[in-house]
C-alpha cells in the first residue's frame, strides 16, 4: 500500500474511541424502541378507539407516558450528536493524514444520503439517514465556523427550530393542511389496512403518502433539518473540544454533571407533559409554542445525563459492565440501524411472516419485544466483531467511499 492509500485508508479499529461505540449503542437501543412503538402508535397505524379496546390499554398508557419522558427525543438527539463528532473526528483524521479530505467526506456522505432515501421510499418509511447525509453537507460547509458559533447556532437550532418552524408554517398556513391531512382517521385506517394486507407494496405506498403529507408538504422535513443541524453543530462542537475522544481525563466534571443534568431535565420534562394534560391546552389543535420549546430544552438536557452516566459508567472499575455490552452494537451501528427496520416490518404488518401487530398491540408489549430483539442483537453483535473488523454495511459503505474494500476479517 502506498502512503497516499494509506493516508486515505478506512479509520483502523485500533483508531476507534471505543467509548463512541457505547454511546451509539446505548442510543440505537432507544430509537428502537421509540421508531416501534411510534409508527405502531395512534395516528401512525391504529387510531386511539382501536388502542383502547386491547386488554393491556391501562397498562399501555402508563408504558407510553414512560416512554415520553424517558426515552422520545432522547436517543435520537445523542444518535445525531454521535454522527455530528463522528463526521468531524473523520474531518480531522483525513486533514492530518494530508489527504484532500473534501472528495473522501463528500463522497461517503453522498452514498449515505442516496441509500437512506432508497431505504426510506423502497423499505422504511421512518429512515433518518438521508436526513442525515444532508445534514452532513451542510457541516462540511460550516467547517470554519468558530467554536462560539457553532455552540450557539446549534444551541439555538436544537431548541428553537423545530418548534418555531412548524408554529410558523402552521401561522402562516404553507403546512397545516398537510399536517392535517396526513393523521386524519381515514388516513390512519388506510396505514392500518395496508399493514394488515400482506401486501408489502400496498403498506410501502401508503407509508409514502404519509411522507409526502406530512415530511414535505407539512414542511416537516425542514423543521427537522433545523433541528438536526443543531444536534450535528453541537457534536461538532463536542469534538472540537474532545470531551468524548478524551472523556476519561474529564470524569471529574463527568460525575458532577450526571445528576443535576437529569434531574433539572426529567423535572422540566414532566412539567411539560402535566401541563400538556390540562384540558384548556389538550383541546388545542398543537401544543403551545412555549412548551414545545421546553420540551426541546429538556431533551438534550436528559439526553446529556444518560451520556455523562454511561461515560461514568464505562470508566469505573466496579462498572465498566454495564456499559461494555453497547460497543459492539454500537461499532456496527449502521448495520444494527438497517436490520432494526425489517424487524419493525415483521411485527407490525402481516407481510411475509409478519404478526401484523399494527391496531393489535400497544406501548408495553412493544416494549418488552424492542428489548428482547435488541439483546439478540447485543448478542449477534459480540460474536460478529470477533471475527470481523467491520459489519457489513459499515464495509460496504467504507468500500465504496475509499474505493476499495479493505479485509473484513479480524486480523489477530
Amino acid at each position: 500500500m502506498t502512503d497516499a492509500s494509506r493516508a486515505a485508508a478506512p479509520t483502523s479499529s485500533t483508531e476507534r474511541y471505543q467509548i463512541l461505540d457505547v454511546l451509539r449503542g446505548f442510543a440505537l437501543l432507544g430509537v428502537l424502541i421509540a421508531n416501534l412503538d411510534e409508527l405502531g402508535g395512534e395516528g401512525m397505524t391504529a387510531t386511539a378507539e382501536q388502542l383502547a379496546m386491547l386488554s393491556t390499554a391501562g397498562f399501555d398508557q402508563a408504558v407510553k407516558r414512560a416512554l415520553e419522558l424517558f426515552v422520545y427525543g432522547k436517543a435520537n438527539t445523542p444518535f445525531a450528536i454521535l454522527f455530528g463528532i463522528g463526521f468531524w473526528i473523520q474531518m480531522e483524521r483525513l486533514t492530518a493524514r494530508g489527504v484532500a479530505f473534501g472528495s473522501i467526506y463528500l463522497r461517503r456522505i453522498t452514498i449515505l444520503a442516496v441509500f437512506g432515501t432508497i431505504h426510506m421510499l423502497g423499505w422504511f418509511s421512518w429512515d433518518i439517514l438521508h436526513l442525515y447525509g444532508l445534514l452532513a453537507f451542510a457541516l462540511y460547509f460550516s467547517r470554519s465556523l468558530s467554536d462560539r458559533a457553532l455552540l450557539w447556532i446549534g444551541g439555538a437550532l436544537l431548541v428553537l427550530g423545530k418548534p418555531v418552524l412548524t408554529w410558523a408554517g402552521a401561522e402562516l398556513g404553507w403546512t397545516q393542511a398537510g399536517l392535517d391531512a396526513a393523521y386524519t382517521e381515514t388516513e390512519v385506517m388506510a396505514r392500518y389496512a395496508a399493514a394488515q394486507s400482506g401486501d408489502f407494496i400496498a403498506y410501502v405506498g401508503a407509508m409514502n403518502k404519509h411522507i409526502w403529507l406530512d415530511w414535505v408538504l407539512g414542511g416537516t422535513l425542514i423543521a427537522w433539518f433545523a433541528y438536526g443541524l443543531g444536534r450535528f453543530y453541537i457534536g461538532a462542537w463536542i469534538a472540537r473540544k474532545g470531551w468524548i475522544q478524551n472523556a476519561e481525563t474529564h470524569l471529574p466534571m463527568v460525575k458532577k454533571l450526571t445528576l443535576p443534568l437529569l434531574l433539572s431535565g426529567l423535572g422540566l420534562q414532566i412539567f411539560t407533559q402535566e401541563m400538556s394534560s390540562y384540558p384548556a391546552i389538550a383541546a388545542l389543535a398543537a401544543p403551545p409554542l412555549w412548551l414545545e420549546i421546553l420540551h426541546n430544552i429538556a431533551t438534550p438536557l436528559i439526553a446529556a445525563g444518560y451520556v455523562c452516566a454511561l461515560i461514568w459508567l464505562f470508566f469505573s472499575a466496579s462498572w465498566k459492565w454495564l456499559a461494555r455490552p453497547f460497543a459492539p452494537v454500537g461499532q456496527m451501528a449502521l448495520t444494527n440501524y438497517l436490520i432494526q427496520s425489517p424487524f419493525i416490518l415483521l411485527l407490525l404488518t402481516n407481510a411475509g411472516p409478519g404478526l401484523g401487530l399494527a391496531g393489535h398491540a400497544g406501548s408495553a408489549p412493544f416494549l418488552m419485544l424492542s428489548l428482547g430483539f435488541f439483546a439478540v442483537q447485543v448478542i449477534a453483535s459480540r460474536f460478529w466483531m470477533k471475527v470481523f473488523a467491520y459489519g457489513p454495511a459499515e464495509w460496504v459503505w467504507r468500500g465504496l467511499t475509499y474505493r476499495s474494500f479493505p479485509k473484513i476479517r479480524r486480523e489477530r
